[in-house]
């Protein structure tokens, strides 16, 4: 089968989960009719994370839109999370054994927890941190500080999907070396290699350059890692097998 076709097939096995997803996105964006679920969420959102002294502003008409669409389709994937990862483990199954097929099910659970714990972890603590750090350097210079609604909405969302994602490393570990791809001597041996691709990656996406919501994100990242090595040991094909 050629990568075309396995594309195929793989947007064959998600596709009800994207109708499920268009059709959640509708129902946050138009309902209530008045002042819809996204507009609600964002009023939420603007009063927890956005500092104070910051003025939220509007240059075109079509931000505020795009932002309520943002929002609306973030409210949508997180509430089809669980059947998105389904689904792929579906897609995932003809290639497994039984015994693998049960235990990658079994991780379905540990899996959208630690997906919403990074969620959580990027509203909560590293985003307020980020903010709180860079805002003061327009006060100090005297300059009005301003944000412009659709790169506050896509600065947050951004950095809650991206942080929940990094939150699954443990998982992927695990189905790697489960499925034999990955041994888990090779996670326990690199990671030196982890901690400095880690140090990068957080770089890139933390926008603060004191380093400080950089240390934030990487201390969990590899706590992660480090429960993902002693996982691995655990779950290896190579060893299940001998």
């Amino acid at each position: 089968m050629t990568i075309l076709e396995e594309l195929k097939e793989f947007l064959k096995s998600i596709l009800y989960w994207i109708y499920s997803l268009v059709a959640f996105s509708f129902l946050f964006f138009l309902f209530p009719s008045e002042n819809s679920f996204a507009v609600q969420v964002f009023q939420i959102i603007k009063r927890n994370l956005l500092p104070p002294d910051v003025t939220l502003v509007v240059t075109n008409p079509t931000s505020a839109f795009v932002s309520q669409v943002l929002i609306s389709l973030l409210l949508a994937f997180l509430i089809t999370f669980p059947f998105f990862l389904y689904k792929i483990i579906q897609y995932l199954s003809p290639a497994l054994f039984k015994h693998e097929r049960k235990l990658i099910l079994q991780s379905l659970l540990p899996s959208v927890i630690l997906f919403f714990s990074g969620c959580a972890f990027a509203y909560y603590v590293l985003i307020p941190a980020t903010f709180k750090i860079l805002y003061p350097y327009a006060t100090m210079l005297g300059a009005t500080p301003f944000f412009l609604v659709n790169e506050f909405i896509s600065s947050v969302l951004g950095l809650m999907v991206v942080t929940g994602v990094m939150f699954l490393l443990p998982m992927f570990m695990i189905v790697l070396s489960l499925v034999g791809l990955i041994s888990s001597d090779f996670w326990i041996g690199k990671w030196r290699q982890a901690l400095l691709l880690f140090l990068i990656f957080t770089a890139v996406i933390t926008p603060d350059g004191t380093g400080v919501t950089m240390a934030i994100l990487l201390i969990p990242l590899m706590t992660l890692y480090l429960a993902g090595c002693v996982l691995t040991s655990r779950f290896d094909k190579s060893k299940m097998d001998s």
